[in-house]
């Protein structure tokens, strides 16, 4: 559907995938090539995830935040890693920067919240040649429930 962008992200934490949120309908689902995949302070990202995403991946299921949806992408952090770490350190500076993004984003600490987070990180090859050096941080509900509008500034 689009044309291949030569980058990959690793699904570092496979509890990404929500199981009971299939929703076989694709309507309003739009593949977008991954590292075009970016939330800003305006505008939320949210994705329609199957539970068939693979382990990699070059694009991602966007779709409005305004209908149900399985995840928000609520971060893009970069590595300043000059060299590629490998996926194992890029899951560690993740699951740091990630955490230190979801309470402004979100109005609410993830202890305390409905919400959980994930993330994904960029591959060897994507690193490379693409020169990809950002983790994306997505967020779900803990119960695998559809999330409905935006989770920004929600306190949810």
């Amino acid at each position: 559907m689009t044309s291949r962008e030569g980058r990959l992200l690793a699904l570092v934490v496979l509890t990404l995938l929500s199981a009971g949120c299939g929703d076989d309908d694709d309507d309003g689902v739009d593949d977008q090539a991954v590292l075009k995949v970016e939330p800003t302070d305006e505008e939320s990202v949210c994705l329609q995830v199957a539970d068939t995403l693979p382990p990699e991946v070059e694009t991602l299921p966007v779709t409005s935040c305004d209908g149900p949806h399985t995840h928000e992408v609520y971060a893009t952090v970069e590595a300043q890693d000059q060299i590629f770490p490998g996926v194992a350190a890029l899951g560690e500076t993740a699951e740091v920067k990630c955490l230190e993004e979801f309470e402004p984003f979100v109005g609410a600490s993830p202890f305390d919240s409905q919400l959980s987070y994930s993330w994904l990180v960029p591959t060897l090859q994507s690193w490379n040649e693409e020169k990809d050096h950002n983790i994306l941080c997505v967020l779900m509900r803990r119960d695998g429930a559809p999330l409905t509008g935006s989770m920004r500034h929600t306190g949810t």
